[in-house]
């Protein structure tokens, strides 16, 4: 819920609350291994365009543009009990009679392992009672849907959204995360009507 989550960053104050956006690295590259990557926007205390009001409604999103790639990479840390992973698209590059294997390299520690649990379980409880359609009988799911609305110069389009969910399962061992993005839904904007069921 917006409120929630305004409430959740002015309590923490911005100056935990901006250490931990940069610590799940929006606005930085992934320095994933492929070409063309951008690191997002994000406005920070002491940039020009930032005010108050943006620690609130950063909080649940506006005023923050973030890469699908990020926002894989953050909710990865959470599955990975509070490590952030350096993402990686080539697992091995064969020359000749070498063989150069690319090793899972943790970044850095995001939060403990015990808020990471408790994220999950949010996350699966947010799955079994609210996003039923993204639930899949005999597995643990853990999940968040999200509708973005999308900026335009003089501030937000009214009709269009982007609506996403992005889960990993099973969510006590993750094998895998997926996101699922939809630009500009017309049956409904909702993430948790058109992207959870996909």
């Amino acid at each position: 819920l917006n409120t929630g989550a305004a409430h959740v960053s002015v309590t923490l104050g911005k100056n935990r609350f901006y250490n931990y956006v940069r610590r799940f690295g929006f606005g930085r590259l992934t320095e994933v291994d492929m070409a063309g990557e951008i690191s997002g926007t994000t406005k920070l205390p002491g940039d020009s365009d930032w005010y108050e009001s943006d620690l609130g409604t950063n909080a649940f999103g506006q005023g923050i543009a973030v890469t699908p790639l990020q926002m894989i990479r953050a909710v990865a840390a959470i599955a990975n009990r509070g490590q952030l992973m350096k993402p990686y698209v080539v697992k091995q590059v064969i020359k000749g009679d070498d063989v150069f294997e690319t090793e899972p390299t943790v970044i850095r520690r995001v939060v403990s392992a015990s808020t990471a649990e408790q994220v999950t379980a949010m996350m699966i409880r947010a799955v079994e009672t609210e996003i039923s359609v993204a639930y899949i009988p005999g597995h643990t799911i853990a999940g968040k849907t999200g509708t973005a609305e999308i900026p335009t110069p003089g501030g937000y389009k009214t009709e269009e959204t982007i609506a996403s969910f992005i889960g990993f399962a099973p969510a006590y061992d993750p094998q895998f995360i997926i996101l699922v993005r939809i630009d500009c839904p017309h049956k409904s904007p909702w993430g948790s009507k058109v992207a959870a069921p996909v």
